[in-house]
């Protein structure tokens, strides 16, 4: 391995040397390294002598019958450059290949693809690990029994020479298909540890998944339309967030074995290829607007949007956006109007087509007999050619290869409190709801609380990956079906390091948030604050008013932090869409801008908030650190630290009053009650950071003020 250090460098100097023409120095020899040794086993005869059926196992490497140490040569054929092949080296000759176990990353800089390397394998040990033989050091578990696991690098070292430069052309890919897999001794033998290629193969979620997740590993399943393989990718792979590609390409990788069955591991992303899908087909529709750029240019395809409304009765031709019917009820059910977002109203944005009579299409989409459709995702397949004197798609029979279409059912109330998952989130994703990672490697989960018997939601940013942006969805909401249209729910959040993760709960337009179609609307909702230290009060939200919105929402709670985020904790409970909660406060329309500022009740109800703008008057002050059992209506012996604002003048009630923490400097000097006793009653704003502030929630940290 020293030579092949050397060589490496000694090319660098010979480049150094190129571009330096003034130079008369002498460019060093490259070094090529030379085997001292010569093989005398092949792969496959040594693979065979050491072979035993059991599915783990290790053994001694001998002497040959003639008492000559065994010697194998083979060719590099993995690569963990990409970081998807763990602490393996595989090499092949022409009969066989075999996999060496080695403790130590990116071997890749120590034994490229394609270097040949003499291996003297005599007192190495061979074995199995869950039925795939290599060379390792021997380890025993109880559960399974000897096994091989991982040899130190310097190990390999002593008993391999590498043998001249990487030639990677000289690498043998095996093409097969999966049906020809062997399930022989022999066939095992030779295809173990192969690299193999299958051609003309799909991955069955191709454009829908990832190839992993940050972090854990995943299978994905390709097939050829007669059988399946397992795709094995690792969370650390540079690739594994990459969406597994669509159509029909090629798949090449290290022929693994795990327990009877087989696997593969890609080397990196290049070796899947794939052709990029042309415009207009199933894995790369056209666009409403690109389908409406195209009429009458003799163009055909798949067109992907969203269903806005159907045909009005009585029109023969749309001209105008009356012409279609936008919000049910609807009543004729032999047309559809796509559009690229599902609340488009414009009739120049969209496209229409006819439902033919009896066909599968016209009786899963039509609107007056399935009205929940109205917003749901689909795909069409047709000739883009005018109907009814607008935008349109002609030639689809309504026939299952047709269309594309999985209706959301949408429900018309909400009532969870998630006490009845046992802690396994994945039951109430089951149940309709959606988890969205859009950053990071933090998830929503279910946690349970012994003291009250209670189970809730709940995320945190602690011991992740910042940045965050994690989604807790709703299932489909029909929000015309709704009993009353209002939203309640509870929530709660840990003190301890809240400093800039962010809360937030949006009405959207789909489950998945990072659609560039789906819309999101913010929503004005009483949040706890966060106290010092521990938990806050379980908070409720206010009854949100859900009229303005009509058709299918999702309701979605967001949680974001930076890289440099302390983390907090939030949980929530008690979710209620379609009825009111009890006893809970009215929510004010206000956000906390200059134009919209919080008053008392906002922030005594819970509103959350940084660099926001709050009013009111100044009725008193706290005379300890306990606003609460200390609050003074009046400016007599007033503190410079503090003043209590209300929403009135003359509230003598310190439930009904926020605290204004000062600091020293020029916002101190010009309100507090001590230095300015004529202040009391006068309304003023300000703005900082929402949070406790001498025990009761109110704002500190302040950056701005205004007496009005």
């Amino acid at each position: 391995m020293k030579h092949f250090k050397l060589y490496l460098t000694a090319l660098l100097f010979a480049a150094a040397g190129i571009t330096s023409c003034e130079d008369d120095w002498d460019t060093p020899p490259m070094y090529v390294p030379q085997a001292t040794i010569e093989a005398n086993t092949s792969i496959y005869d040594l693979k065979d002598q050491y072979w035993f059926d059991d599915n783990n196992g290790v053994d001694t490497v001998g002497l040959t019958a003639s008492g000559e140490h065994v010697v194998i040569k083979g060719r590099v054929i993995s690569s963990d450059e990409a970081g998807n092949v763990y602490k393996n080296l595989v090499i092949q000759d022409e009969t066989a290949a075999i996999t060496f176990s080695i403790n130590q990353n990116s071997l890749y800089t120590f034994y490229r693809p394609g270097q040949e390397i003499v291996i003297d394998v005599t007192d190495m040990y061979i074995g199995k690990y869950a039925g795939l033989q290599q060379f390792g050091m021997p380890e025993y578990k109880e559960q399974f029994g000897w096994q091989t696991t991982f040899m130190p690098l310097e190990h390999f070292k002593l008993h391999a020479q590498p043998n001249g430069m990487p030639e990677p052309d000289k690498i043998n890919t095996i093409v097969t298909t999966i049906g020809e897999l062997p399930t022989t001794k022999e066939g095992i033998i030779k295809m173990q540890s192969q690299l193999v290629r299958f051609e003309n193969v799909k991955f069955e979620n191709g454009g829908k998944a990832t190839f992993a997740e940050e972090e854990v590993t995943k299978s994905q399943n390709i097939t050829d339309g007669n059988a399946t393989l397992a795709v094995r990718t690792s969370g650390y792979a540079n690739f594994y967030s990459k969406t597994l590609p669509v159509g029909e390409g090629s798949v090449t990788g290290i022929l693994g074995y795990f327990n009877g069955s087989w696997q593969l591991t890609l080397r990196s992303y290049e070796d899947c290829d794939f052709p990029e899908p042309e415009e207009g087909s199933e894995f790369k529709p056209f666009s409403v607007a690109s389908a409406i750029a195209a009429q009458g240019q003799g163009k055909s395809g798949w067109v992907k949007g969203y269903i806005v409304g159907a045909l009005a009765p009585g029109k023969s031709e749309i001209t105008s956006n009356g012409d279609i019917e936008w919000k049910a009820p609807f009543t004729l059910p032999n047309t559809i109007v796509i559009a690229d977002a599902p609340n488009v109203n414009d009739y120049t944005k969209c496209i229409v087509m006819d439902l033919a009579q009896g066909s599968e299409l016209r009786e899963k989409v039509n609107l007056p007999v399935n009205p929940d459709n109205l917003g749901a995702e689909i795909s069409l397949k047709g000739n883009l050619e005018k109907v009814y004197g607008m935008a349109g798609i002609t030639g689809n029979g309504g026939s299952a290869g047709e269309f594309i279409f999985t209706s959301i059912a949408a429900v018309t109330s909400i009532d969870e409190n998630f006490d009845t998952y046992s802690n396994e989130i994945n039951n109430l994703v089951a149940k309709g709801w959606t988890l969205q990672r859009v950053k990071g490697n933090k998830d929503w989960f279910l946690k349970f609380f012994e003291l009250t018997s209670n189970t809730y939601a709940s995320i945190t940013g602690y011991k992740g990956k910042a940045p965050f942006d994690t989604w807790l969805i709703t299932p489909a909401i029909n929000v015309n079906g709704l009993a009353e249209k209002v939203l309640n729910f509870r929530t709660q959040v840990n003190g301890y390091g809240s400093k800039t993760s962010i809360f937030e709960v949006y009405v959207l337009t789909s489950n998945n948030p990072s659609d560039p179609n789906c819309q999101m609307t913010k929503l004005n909702v009483k949040l706890p604050v966060a106290p010092s230290s521990g938990y806050s009060d379980w908070v409720n939200s206010g009854n949100i008013d859900l009229s303005a919105y009509s058709g299918k929402i999702w309701i979605g709670w967001r949680y974001q932090a930076t890289e440099d985020a302390e983390y907090a904790t939030w949980c929530l409970d008690d979710v209620l869409v379609g009825k009111k909660g009890e006893d809970a406060p009215v929510v004010s329309d206000n956000d906390g801008s200059f134009e919209k500022p919080y008053n008392a009740a906002d922030i005594v109800g819970g509103v959350a908030g940084k660099d926001v703008w709050t009013t009111g008057y100044i009725v008193g002050f706290a005379s300890t650190s306990d606003a609460a059992s200390s609050a003074v209506f009046g400016s007599e012996g007033a503190k410079k630290l503090n003043v209590l604002v209300a929403d009135s003048p003359d509230v003598k009630d310190v439930t009904k009053c926020y605290s204004v923490g000062f600091s020293s400097g020029a916002i101190r000097d010009a309100l507090n009650l001590q230095e300015n006793p004529g202040m009391l009653g006068k309304k003023i704003m300000v703005k900082g950071e929402l949070m406790k502030v001498f025990g009761i929630n109110g704002i500190k940290n302040l950056t701005e003020y205004k007496k009005l």
